[in-house]
């Protein structure tokens, strides 16, 4: 088997599509407790836990979240 369609195969996607968080739309907010990677306003990613009402970090600094597939998924 060749290298590329190896890799083909096994490669996952890592993260959904990024959703735009806006902390007054009730729509762009997670609906399960767990953790996300988030990107804030600086522009650094990093993973946040949503406690199901709310982020553990500042939520004003937050602008995108994504959900984490787990590779056995």
């Amino acid at each position: 088997m060749s290298i590329e369609k190896q890799n083909s195969t096994s490669c996952q996607t890592a993260v959904s599509c990024w959703v735009a968080f806006d902390w007054n739309k009730i729509e762009t907010r997670p609906t399960a407790y767990g953790k996300y990677l988030i990107c804030r306003k600086d522009g650094k990613i990093h993973l946040e836990t949503w406690n199901g009402s709310g982020w553990a970090y500042n939520h004003n600094e937050i602008r995108f979240w994504a959900v984490i597939v787990p590779p056995c998924r």
